[in-house]
């Protein structure tokens, strides 16, 4: 009979393994059955509406930066909200403050994002 402590680590050992192999062998057959592509640098030269590419593709990430900084306050918000409204019976009366600081904090950097979003856009 397995002892219940090593049976625990069993169960996590095959979890990892179970975790890495079931990606590993996506990824290999994905590479076993797709085509490959031909050695012609005209054919695999990036395309953008028959004109050439000029530039690198770096300066994309600046453009959503600020989608980035309108998505992200209120995910972290939302999820700690989530939590909080699970362990607000237990928890210390002046923790309620904490939140609103952080509902405060969310709101500014939103704004942030917004008012960068629309210096993008142009609006």
């Amino acid at each position: 009979m397995v002892h219940p402590v090593l049976y625990n680590y069993l169960a996590l050992a095959f979890f990892v393994i179970f975790g890495l192999f079931v990606p590993a062998s996506c990824l290999f057959l994905s590479k076993l059955l797709r085509k490959r592509a031909p050695g012609n640098p005209v054919k695999n030269a990036p395309f953008e509406s028959a004109e050439e590419s000029l530039g690198s593709a770096r300066g994309i990430v600046h453009e959503y930066q600020a989608y980035l900084a309108l998505f992200l306050p209120f995910e972290i918000l939302l999820a700690v909200l989530f939590f909080w409204s699970s362990a607000s019976r237990i928890m210390p009366t002046n923790a309620s403050m904490e939140i609103m600081i952080l509902v405060a904090a969310a709101a500014a950097f939103a704004l942030f994002g917004y008012k960068l979003a629309s210096g993008i856009n142009g609006k």
